[in-house]
């Protein structure tokens, strides 16, 4: 005779089994890195790095949300990029600070009645905005230097986006920001921070 306990935890295993599916999760994201790029070389003893955005955490703010939060992609990029190389009596400082890392959520309108039905639209467009500064300061004969970049972007999500779909152009637009932030950055360091820059 069977056991019925036996028989349950069979019956169980039956049932575990039959939910398994052969749908992959996607893979995770990577971060928005920036190794492969050479690193600056300040003449300056000092870098500090720091930000001064806080993060509202609430709509129509969705930065928090992202996968690599613009705030922390700038952050990462100063920690990456930059390197204090000079070397005493040099007492110049170098500052980079994030004032800006929002994205904006808005809302968008769907075609009504019968053809709103039949197609997929956009959703939500995403607005993000970055900026930062970097400056010099302390120099022993009283030079100082300081540029500031801003980068914008924008992209509208599909209603019918998974979430692995939403965070992977989350990710993209992160991106891209940094891209344009970077292209910015060097062309202005290389205009106004001359001096302050190793070859």
């Amino acid at each position: 005779m069977i056991n019925r306990r036996h028989f349950l935890l069979s019956a169980t295993a039956i049932a575990l089994v039959g939910c398994v599916t052969d749908e992959t999760l996607p893979p995770p994201l990577p971060e928005v890195g920036f190794a492969h790029l050479p690193p600056v070389a300040l003449n300056v003893s000092r870098l500090n790095i720091r930000s001064e955005y806080h993060a509202p955490l609430a709509p129509p703010n969705a930065e928090h949300r992202f996968p690599t939060p613009p705030e922390r992609a700038m952050m990462d990029w100063a920690r990456t990029r930059l390197n204090a190389a000079g070397s005493p009596p040099n007492m110049a400082v170098a500052e980079f600070v994030v004032d800006d890392a929002s994205v904006i959520e808005t809302r968008l309108d769907k075609t009504k009645g019968f053809k709103g039905l039949l197609k997929y639209e956009p959703s939500e467009r995403y607005d993000a905005t970055i900026g930062a500064t970097l400056s010099v300061t302390g120099g022993g004969d009283g030079s100082a230097g300081r540029v500031r970049v801003t980068a914008s972007h924008s992209v509208e999500v599909s209603e019918n986006a998974t979430l692995a779909e939403r965070e992977r152009q989350w990710f993209d637009m992160v991106e891209a920001l940094m891209r344009n932030f970077n292209l910015q950055m060097e062309q202005q360091m290389a205009l106004h921070l001359g001096p302050w820059l190793l070859r």
